[in-house]
């Protein structure tokens, strides 16, 4: 249900309007992995039910009861919440109470200095990392270092047994690295999240990653994404006797876990730190909501003790909110290339992180089901990811009915149909789907533009691939590569030219690589580092003969993404079929390699490379058995820095993310353009 679609102002609510309505999220966040409301607006109801009563039961409840989907595990050791703050002032208040605990001084009027001097000693420093939206999970191992059980947090005491989906989940570790873990039982905590570049595939159709990887972690038959699809940051080690949080987290890396990057915080500077951290929201894979601060002091944190809410010893910091109200001005339905009809709403324009925002996605039917939208609503938009505006809830309810679903397709008028797939733990999404996408003119347009932008074919813009459509000169892709300079000519505002540029376009791509012809077939699955790896099997032929069991055993694909790619080739049969009439598809395999030396690499360049063009160094990563990749993943087994880069004090955004890969314990090599290129050389024929 909306969070204030019908109801007063939250500060006028009574001590049991306010538990109802957390208990409500609680249960919805926890069981159902649901977030129905922001977390400034969940933060505020508790804040306001301390201030009726500050001890409520509902304010030490960690999470809520494990739901019936898996069996029940008792935490060894609770698995406790976090206090929170969003101020220095707030933060500096939780460091000074610390203080006062650790050394048993009261308030004085020498406090100040006495803090500021402990700040400076051993048992004074912190450690912050990343807050990770995630799902929170336990990780038991044997006294031989084998993982023997998986829990989520639960409530605290109880969580859900996951063992079983968890030991898919490629970042977590089936067995510890090292022998001196064997002899005594471990546990490993830490996040299981929906890496945003992952999510980014499947956007359209759910929420948020939070609550798609909290289903798909908990799912008994189906999931929504492939487990794999699943990663695992470590951020505490218990069992080990370490005498620092430091020392842990060097430890988990050792043992074979990813880490996520943690930095010293000296309590005097933690608001430089909070905004380092803040900084790398634009390139982390994940999403964030704050850091978690700890001291470093394992035997001071043991001592510090816990409340029934959570750990003395650490504190979360959150970020602020990129969130603002704004007026819902009208719904518009974008169809994609596949039929699928989003929608998207058109507000008064709002700045949110520097940006102005006028379109915030609606994802899917079922979110503009539940926000129940009217023309005129006073709404909240905010910024996942500090990336994806989308609106979180509606503030004031204008009058009128709620804006419906069009019964028709707006790009081809053929009739809308609402699909329901279930997510995998019995929620039902919605989308809305043209019946005939193969027919639709939007659908075939987009579709059409994005096979230009994939061959890059200049001048193809959204313009011209309307015009050639209603003028029925082209109806597929294949179509293009008939088109003459008489068919083009006589066209409204199409002048030699221009014609003379659109020829020599469509001549130049009658060739055209493998890689880059997979990806323009628009298949979902298929992007450009699948399709590298999908080009190393062999030519077009042998790529669409492949089956679902051969491409799921290629490095880091996996079944659902096979059974896709395997579905998407069959059922663009007859267009490939079509464009070979036209066109030379080029398989990397026709060049003989030199060597293998990178068989098993995926290599991404950046910056200036001065031995060759980022083409042919690419094409020579294929050469040599690798697969060259143009955007950095945490798959990328080497980044290869051109100019100065290496040394820079701007590093490009590659390389920054690169560092953050290595700092997190992937098994990513950076390495100067000059010396990889030296080495191939090196490298006897």
């Amino acid at each position: 249900m909306s969070t204030s679609t019908t109801e007063p102002f939250v500060e006028l609510w009574t001590e049991a309007q306010l538990a109802a309505k957390i208990a409500e999220l609680d249960v919805a966040y926890h069981n159902l992995g649901q977030s129905l409301a922001s977390d400034a607006y969940y933060d505020r109801l508790k804040e306001l039910l301390a201030k009726r009563n500050a001890s409520h039961p509902l304010l030490s409840v960690v999470g809520s009861s494990s739901s019936d989907n898996g069996d029940k595990v008792e935490h060894q050791q609770p698995m406790l919440s976090l206090d929170k703050c969003t101020e220095f002032s707030d933060f500096s208040a939780w460091y000074r109470g610390v203080f006062a605990q650790a050394t048993d001084r009261a308030n004085s009027a020498k406090l100040d200095d006495e803090v500021k001097q402990w700040a400076q000693t051993p048992r004074g420093a912190l450690v912050a990392l990343p807050k990770i939206d995630g799902l929170a999970c336990s990780l038991r191992y044997d006294d031989g270092g084998t993982l023997v059980r998986a829990a989520t947090r639960g409530d605290g005491r109880f969580g859900e047994d996951v063992t079983v989906n968890a030991g898919q989940i490629p970042t977590i570790a089936k067995a510890l690295l090292g022998e001196s873990q064997i002899g005594r039982q471990l546990e490993v905590r830490g996040e299981v999240y929906l890496p945003l570049s992952r999510f980014a595939q499947v956007a359209g159709e759910y929420a948020n990653p939070r609550n798609l990887a909290a289903g798909t972690l908990k799912s008994k038959d189906s999931s929504a994404i492939p487990l794999d699809w699943l990663a695992f940051y470590a951020y505490d080690l218990l069992g080990s006797g370490l005498p620092t949080e430091t020392a842990k987290l060097t430890k988990l890396r050792e043992m074979g876990f990813a880490v996520p990057n943690w930095r010293p915080v000296a309590a005097a500077q933690a608001t430089q730190v909070f905004n380092l951290f803040a900084a790398d929201r634009a390139t982390d894979d994940f999403e964030a909501d704050g850091i978690v601060v700890r001291m470093d002091d394992c035997t001071l944190a043991q001592r510090l003790g816990s409340t029934s809410h959570h750990p003395r010893s650490a504190i979360a910091w959150k970020f602020a909110v990129a969130a603002d109200t704004s007026i819902l001005q009208a719904i518009h339905w974008s169809v994609a290339r596949t039929g699928a009809i989003t929608p998207v709403a058109l507000v008064a324009p709002v700045n949110l992180s520097g940006a102005t925002v006028t379109r915030a996605t609606l994802h899917n039917v079922s979110n503009l089901r539940r926000l129940a939208l009217r023309s005129g609503d006073k709404i909240e938009i905010v910024r996942r990811g500090g990336v994806i505006p989308h609106v979180e809830r509606v503030i004031e309810a204008a009058d009128g009915q709620p804006i419906g679903i069009p019964e028709n397709c707006p790009g081809c008028s053929k009739i809308a149909v609402v699909v329901s797939r279930d997510d995998g733990k019995g929620r039902v999404i919605e989308v809305l789907q043209c019946s005939d996408p193969a027919n639709c003119l939007a659908a075939r347009q987009r579709s059409l533009l994005h096979f230009c932008q994939t061959l890059d074919l200049e001048g193809f813009g959204d313009k011209v691939v309307e015009i050639l459509l209603d003028q029925g000169l082209v109806d597929t892709a294949a179509d293009l590569f008939a088109l003459t300079r008489d068919d083009l000519l006589p066209l409204p505002r199409f002048g030699e030219l221009l014609v003379k540029n659109l020829i020599g376009q469509i001549d130049r791509a009658r060739r055209v690589e493998l890689p880059a012809f997979l990806v323009a077939l628009g298949i979902p699955a298929l992007g450009k580092q699948t399709a590298q790896l999908l080009a190393t099997r062999g030519n077009l032929a042998q790529v669409r003969s492949l089956t679902k069991s051969d491409i799921s055993s290629l490095h880091s694909l996996g079944y659902k993404t096979a059974e896709a790619i395997v579905t998407g080739l069959a059922d663009n049969a007859e267009l490939i079929d079509a464009l070979l009439q036209h066109i030379e598809v080029i398989a990397p395999q026709q060049v003989a390699p030199q060597h293998g030396y990178l068989t098993g690499q995926i290599v991404v360049f950046t910056g200036t490379l001065e031995a060759m063009g980022r083409r042919e160094a690419q094409k020579l990563v294929v050469q040599l058995g690798g697969v060259a990749g143009d955007s950095l993943t945490s798959e990328t087994t080497l980044l290869v820095v051109g100019g100065d880069e290496l040394v820079a004090a701007l590093p490009s955004a590659k390389l920054k993310k690169a560092r953050k890969l290595l700092a997190d314990g992937n098994p990513i090599h950076i390495e100067s353009a000059a010396n990889f290129f030296a080495r191939i050389a090196s490298e006897p024929a």
